[in-house]
Protein backbone atom coordinates (compact mmCIF):
# COMPACT_ATOMS: atom_id res chain seq x y z
CA UNK A 1 0.00 0.00 0.00
CA UNK A 2 1.10 3.57 -0.65
CA UNK A 3 0.92 6.12 2.19
CA UNK A 4 -0.38 9.66 1.49
CA UNK A 5 -0.83 12.73 3.67
CA UNK A 6 -3.91 14.82 2.96
CA UNK A 7 -5.30 12.24 0.52
CA UNK A 8 -9.02 12.26 -0.29
CA UNK A 9 -10.27 8.79 -1.32
CA UNK A 10 -13.06 8.60 -3.86
CA UNK A 11 -15.83 6.23 -2.76
CA UNK A 12 -16.15 3.53 -5.41
CA UNK A 13 -19.00 1.33 -6.65
CA UNK A 14 -18.49 -2.34 -5.94
CA UNK A 15 -16.50 -1.67 -2.78
CA UNK A 16 -17.66 -2.18 0.77
CA UNK A 17 -17.05 0.78 3.08
CA UNK A 18 -16.58 0.79 6.84
CA UNK A 19 -17.05 4.08 8.69
CA UNK A 20 -15.81 4.37 12.26
CA UNK A 21 -15.84 7.24 14.74
CA UNK A 22 -12.97 7.58 17.23
CA UNK A 23 -12.60 9.69 20.38
CA UNK A 24 -9.45 11.43 19.13
CA UNK A 25 -7.05 11.87 16.23
CA UNK A 26 -4.54 9.73 18.15
CA UNK A 27 -7.02 6.83 18.26
CA UNK A 28 -7.71 7.13 14.53
CA UNK A 29 -3.98 7.27 13.77
CA UNK A 30 -3.43 4.15 15.92
CA UNK A 31 -6.18 2.36 13.98
CA UNK A 32 -4.49 3.44 10.74
CA UNK A 33 -1.17 2.02 11.91
CA UNK A 34 -2.86 -1.35 12.63
CA UNK A 35 -4.64 -1.53 9.27
CA UNK A 36 -4.36 -4.95 7.70
CA UNK A 37 -6.06 -7.53 5.60
CA UNK A 38 -6.22 -8.99 2.15
CA UNK A 39 -8.89 -7.02 0.33
CA UNK A 40 -8.25 -3.64 2.00
CA UNK A 41 -8.31 -1.09 -0.83
CA UNK A 42 -7.95 2.19 1.08
CA UNK A 43 -7.91 3.39 4.67
CA UNK A 44 -8.06 7.10 5.55
CA UNK A 45 -7.91 8.64 9.02
CA UNK A 46 -9.43 12.09 9.64
CA UNK A 47 -9.30 14.49 12.59
CA UNK A 48 -12.22 16.60 13.73
CA UNK A 49 -12.11 20.24 12.67
CA UNK A 50 -14.48 21.70 15.26
CA UNK A 51 -14.57 18.81 17.73
CA UNK A 52 -12.13 16.38 19.37
CA UNK A 53 -13.39 13.28 17.59
CA UNK A 54 -11.93 11.49 14.61
CA UNK A 55 -13.18 9.31 11.77
CA UNK A 56 -11.82 6.53 9.57
CA UNK A 57 -13.15 5.53 6.17
CA UNK A 58 -12.12 2.13 4.82
CA UNK A 59 -12.84 0.59 1.44
CA UNK A 60 -12.71 -3.21 1.09
CA UNK A 61 -13.17 -5.54 -1.87
CA UNK A 62 -15.95 -7.48 -0.10
CA UNK A 63 -17.73 -7.80 3.22
CA UNK A 64 -16.01 -11.17 3.77
CA UNK A 65 -12.59 -9.49 3.57
CA UNK A 66 -13.20 -7.02 6.41
CA UNK A 67 -11.00 -7.53 9.48
CA UNK A 68 -11.72 -6.43 13.08
CA UNK A 69 -15.14 -4.93 12.41
CA UNK A 70 -15.92 -4.49 16.15
CA UNK A 71 -19.51 -3.45 15.52
CA UNK A 72 -18.73 -0.67 13.00
CA UNK A 73 -21.38 -0.20 10.32
CA UNK A 74 -20.70 -1.60 6.85
CA UNK A 75 -21.92 0.38 3.83
CA UNK A 76 -22.38 0.16 0.08
CA UNK A 77 -22.23 3.25 -2.11
CA UNK A 78 -25.71 3.97 -3.49
CA UNK A 79 -25.42 7.33 -5.27
CA UNK A 80 -22.91 10.10 -5.63
CA UNK A 81 -21.76 13.07 -7.61
CA UNK A 82 -18.54 15.06 -7.78
CA UNK A 83 -17.93 18.61 -8.94
CA UNK A 84 -14.73 20.56 -9.58
CA UNK A 85 -12.43 21.89 -6.91
CA UNK A 86 -9.96 20.91 -4.23
CA UNK A 87 -11.49 19.70 -0.96
CA UNK A 88 -10.41 21.15 2.35
CA UNK A 89 -13.11 19.65 4.56
CA UNK A 90 -14.94 16.34 4.78
CA UNK A 91 -18.50 16.64 6.09
CA UNK A 92 -19.86 13.33 7.35
CA UNK A 93 -23.65 13.29 7.55
CA UNK A 94 -25.00 10.24 9.36
CA UNK A 95 -28.73 9.47 9.41
CA UNK A 96 -30.32 6.71 11.48
CA UNK A 97 -33.72 5.11 10.94
CA UNK A 98 -36.07 3.40 13.39
CA UNK A 99 -35.51 -0.05 11.92
CA UNK A 100 -34.11 -1.88 8.91
CA UNK A 101 -35.66 -0.87 5.60
CA UNK A 102 -33.49 -0.82 2.47
CA UNK A 103 -36.18 0.86 0.38
CA UNK A 104 -36.53 3.69 2.92
CA UNK A 105 -32.77 4.30 2.88
CA UNK A 106 -32.78 4.70 -0.91
CA UNK A 107 -35.98 6.78 -0.94
CA UNK A 108 -34.44 9.23 1.53
CA UNK A 109 -31.27 9.56 -0.57
CA UNK A 110 -33.30 10.01 -3.76
CA UNK A 111 -35.29 12.75 -1.99
CA UNK A 112 -32.02 14.52 -1.08
CA UNK A 113 -31.05 14.52 -4.78
CA UNK A 114 -34.52 15.87 -5.67
CA UNK A 115 -34.06 18.60 -3.06
CA UNK A 116 -30.63 19.52 -4.47
CA UNK A 117 -32.11 19.72 -7.97
CA UNK A 118 -34.90 21.98 -6.66
CA UNK A 119 -32.45 24.62 -5.44
CA UNK A 120 -32.23 27.78 -7.54
CA UNK A 121 -28.48 27.87 -6.84
CA UNK A 122 -26.07 25.38 -5.30
CA UNK A 123 -24.31 26.36 -2.08
CA UNK A 124 -20.85 27.71 -2.79
CA UNK A 125 -18.05 25.40 -1.77
CA UNK A 126 -19.86 22.05 -1.96
CA UNK A 127 -17.83 19.65 -4.12
CA UNK A 128 -19.24 16.15 -3.71
CA UNK A 129 -21.78 13.97 -2.02
CA UNK A 130 -21.39 10.19 -1.87
CA UNK A 131 -24.39 8.52 -0.24
CA UNK A 132 -23.92 5.10 1.33
CA UNK A 133 -26.53 2.67 2.69
CA UNK A 134 -25.69 0.39 5.62
CA UNK A 135 -25.94 -3.32 4.96
CA UNK A 136 -28.21 -3.70 8.02
CA UNK A 137 -30.76 -1.28 6.49
CA UNK A 138 -30.75 1.19 9.39
CA UNK A 139 -28.32 3.98 8.38
CA UNK A 140 -27.27 6.33 5.62
CA UNK A 141 -23.83 7.93 5.46
CA UNK A 142 -23.03 10.92 3.25
CA UNK A 143 -19.30 11.41 2.59
CA UNK A 144 -19.35 15.04 1.37
CA UNK A 145 -16.34 17.09 0.31
CA UNK A 146 -16.33 20.87 0.75
CA UNK A 147 -13.75 23.53 -0.12
CA UNK A 148 -13.55 24.44 3.57
CA UNK A 149 -15.36 24.09 6.89
CA UNK A 150 -16.21 27.80 6.62
CA UNK A 151 -17.96 27.22 3.27
CA UNK A 152 -20.07 24.46 4.81
CA UNK A 153 -20.98 26.61 7.83
CA UNK A 154 -21.87 29.52 5.52
CA UNK A 155 -24.19 27.26 3.50
CA UNK A 156 -25.95 26.17 6.69
CA UNK A 157 -26.35 29.80 7.79
CA UNK A 158 -27.48 31.20 4.42
CA UNK A 159 -30.66 33.33 4.47
CA UNK A 160 -33.67 31.08 4.03
CA UNK A 161 -31.62 27.90 4.45
CA UNK A 162 -33.27 25.06 6.29
CA UNK A 163 -30.34 22.72 6.66
CA UNK A 164 -28.40 23.08 3.44
CA UNK A 165 -31.27 24.20 1.20
CA UNK A 166 -33.99 26.79 0.85
CA UNK A 167 -36.84 24.93 -0.90
CA UNK A 168 -39.81 23.11 0.60
CA UNK A 169 -38.37 19.79 -0.55
CA UNK A 170 -35.68 20.12 2.13
CA UNK A 171 -38.39 20.13 4.81
CA UNK A 172 -39.47 16.71 3.50
CA UNK A 173 -35.85 15.51 3.75
CA UNK A 174 -35.63 16.66 7.38
CA UNK A 175 -39.01 15.25 8.42
CA UNK A 176 -38.80 12.00 6.46
CA UNK A 177 -40.85 9.22 8.12
CA UNK A 178 -38.84 6.78 10.22
CA UNK A 179 -35.78 8.96 10.86
CA UNK A 180 -34.62 8.55 14.45
CA UNK A 181 -31.40 10.55 14.65
CA UNK A 182 -28.22 11.62 13.01
CA UNK A 183 -25.24 13.91 13.07
CA UNK A 184 -23.17 16.29 10.96
CA UNK A 185 -19.42 16.47 11.64
CA UNK A 186 -16.52 18.15 9.86
CA UNK A 187 -13.06 16.60 9.38
CA UNK A 188 -9.73 17.00 7.58
CA UNK A 189 -7.56 14.05 6.48
CA UNK A 190 -4.57 12.98 8.56
CA UNK A 191 -3.13 10.10 6.58
CA UNK A 192 -4.25 7.51 4.05
CA UNK A 193 -3.07 4.24 2.56
CA UNK A 194 -4.22 3.04 -0.85
CA UNK A 195 -3.53 -0.26 -2.60
CA UNK A 196 -0.61 0.07 -4.98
Amino acid sequence: MTIHKGYWPTPADGMVAVAREWPSAEAARAAFEKREGEGLVSFTAYEGIDHDGAFTYEQWTSEDAIRNLDGAPVYHLYRGQRGEGVPGCLVVVSVEFEGPDEQRQREWIDLVFTAMASEPARPEGGLSGYFHVSTDGTRVLNYAEWISAEAHLAALAAPGADGIGTTDVWKKVQTFPGMSGGSVKRYRPLVSAVAA
